[in-house]
């Protein structure tokens, strides 16, 4: 079944765990979509005194994804409720609202201290913008009757799965040792220029080769506007960056994207050029592309 718009409530009693690291509640003897999404792309947590949210992601292309949240009155005043909002946005800032149960862009937490909601957009296409470029999640304790006693908004970006569909725009160009486009590309090259091209993509500060990139993912995995997280090869999603060594020296000699089903793309060789190819041999790391930033 595909749940869309769906939410449940969840009584205190019910609380089975909250997870230390995240704040994500999870809750026993309820549907799938309450325990969380199995192997999210990323998570986010907004939260400011009084209301709590965690957001999981799972981008499914450049302009859909399937987006978890949980709300949580953390509070203690009596008649304060909690209010959620999650927007999409594009690169040009055109922004997208997610539509609640209610019919309504935000959605209100009724219930007191320690009542919690769930609920899961699946497979969502927001305004059919073309390149989904970040989610906007703005958590706010008190609705405008109530008075607002805080407000905190956070973005979650959609780095990996953008760049992958720019190096696919790229498939019919011709690979050259040294090539940085966007008439021909190596390997690196590639990936540089497939980021490069997304906008508000802060950059990877000046890498070029494989070597640079793969140095600088293992460098920069804390949360910042960008960063990379490292991935089991179970958990690959199309979009994370597969880095080889093919040689045995101590240099990456290759990073390119994968592309699903035990398959990647990227610049391969003058013979081959941009394809697609079965996974190759040598895997030293897999990252995948991400970034978080605070509205302030």
């Amino acid at each position: 079944m595909k749940w869309k718009h769906l939410t449940r409530r969840i009584t205190t009693s019910a609380l089975a765990l909250v997870t230390a690291l995240t704040g994500a509640v999870v809750v026993a003897a309820t549907p799938a979509y309450a325990d969380g999404l199995a192997n999210p792309s990323g998570t986010l947590t907004v939260e400011c005194p009084g209301a709590s949210a965690f957001v999981q992601v799972d981008w499914l292309g450049p302009n859909r994804v399937t987006v978890r949240w949980s709300l949580e009155d953390t509070g203690t005043t009596a008649g304060i409720s909690p209010v959620l909002r999650i927007q999409a946005v594009d690169g040009d800032g055109t922004v997208a609202p997610m539509v609640f149960p209610s019919g309504d862009a935000w959605f209100v937490l009724r219930g007191g201290n320690g009542h919690s909601e769930v609920g899961l957009e699946a497979d969502w296409n927001p305004g059919n913008m073309a390149d989904l470029n970040h989610l906007k999640v703005k958590v706010q304790n008190g609705t405008t009757d109530q008075g607002i006693h805080c407000t905190e908004s956070r973005n979650i970006f959609n780095w990996s799965r953008i760049a992958y569909n720019n190096a696919w725009s790229q498939e019919e160009k011709p690979y050259e040792w040294g090539g940085v486009g966007p008439n021909d590309y190596d390997c690196s090259g590639l990936t540089l220029w497939s980021y490069n091209q997304i906008p508000l993509f802060p950059g990877f500060g000046g890498v070029r080769t494989a070597d640079s990139i793969y140095n600088w993912a293992t460098s920069h995995t804390s949360p910042a506007k960008v960063y990379a997280k490292r991935v089991d090869r179970a958990d690959a999603k199309v979009g994370d960056l597969f880095f080889y060594n093919t040689d045995g020296d101590a240099a990456i000699d290759h990073v390119d994207f994968y592309a699903g089903n035990n398959e990647a793309y990227g610049a391969l060789n003058e013979d081959l050029g941009l394809a697609k190819h079965p996974m190759w041999s040598g895997v030293v790391g897999i990252y995948r592309i991400l970034g978080v930033s605070t509205d302030g």
